[in-house]
């Protein structure tokens, strides 16, 4: 019996024999990109017949058929082109292991929709989908917050005790944090998560202005307060331009 990355291969296969890669991305519209509408809008069909001798669950393959018949429709005919197979393998692979119906699936739907579409699929990096993979409910439910307040972002201000004696700045305390916790799973951990996110490149918690010292007129500094926001990369802000589902 096949394996399920057999399944994702054969899928990513019968794309590439009704539109041939090479003419997916040719600029202006030639007979096989012309064609490339109608063979998408026969995907489902099709698929189903291709896939029919491959000893896989129906309904695993019933949700590669959905999956992709998701990405396909809301893109007119005459912009649809064959994803790079970069891009479609690792999200039909990823798929298979995320429910139905979350904020992770509808970023793998709508990174597949922008890599059918000849308008936009220049913005879809190879590495958007391995990222995907790597995030948390948690994390994504973060991306998208801070996405959604570019223009003016959430704060977060703290301040530090400071020792004389040793010269160093000890005791965080949160004065401020105003990054949205109602949808979170683990507000807790919302520190662990940013971490994680600053090593994906995707995302950290930014000073956006000089500490204030603090302490009373005349006196010894006692400590320091800093002002921080939460903010995405260069790279994330891309990442979520083409990941970030729209909103409804």
């Amino acid at each position: 019996m096949a394996t399920e990355t057999d399944l994702a291969t054969a899928v990513a296969t019968e794309l590439v024999k009704q539109v041939p890669i090479k003419e997916a991305y040719h600029d202006g519209l030639s007979p096989a990109v012309r064609e490339t509408g109608s063979a998408l809008t026969d995907f489902v069909k099709t698929i189903r017949l291709a896939l029919a001798p491959l000893q896989f669950t129906a309904a695993l393959q019933d949700r590669y058929v959905k999956f992709l018949d998701r990405s396909v429709r809301g893109i007119p005919e005459e912009r649809r082109v064959l994803p790079a197979p970069q891009i479609l393998g690792p999200v039909l692979e990823a798929i298979k292991y995320e429910p139905e119906e979350t904020l992770i699936t509808e970023m793998y739907n709508e990174l597949l929709s922008k890599a059918f579409d000849r308008q936009a699929a220049d913005g879809v990096h190879p590495a958007y989908a391995p990222l995907i993979k790597q995030l948390s409910m948690d994390e994504a439910i973060i991306l998208k917050s801070i996405y959604a307040k570019l223009d003016d972002h959430y704060l977060y201000q703290y301040t530090l005790d400071y020792n004389r004696e040793t010269n160093r700045f000890s005791n965080p305390k949160v004065e401020l944090d105003e990054l949205p916790r109602n949808e979170l799973r683990n507000p807790n951990k919302i520190q662990i998560y940013m971490e994680h996110l600053e090593k994906l490149g995707l995302a950290s918690i930014q000073q956006f202005k000089n500490q204030e010292p603090i302490g009373s007129p005349g006196a010894f500094q006692t400590g320091s307060r800093s002002f921080a926001r939460y903010q995405l990369t260069a790279f994330g802000l891309e990442f979520m331009k083409a990941a970030r589902p729209p909103t409804t």
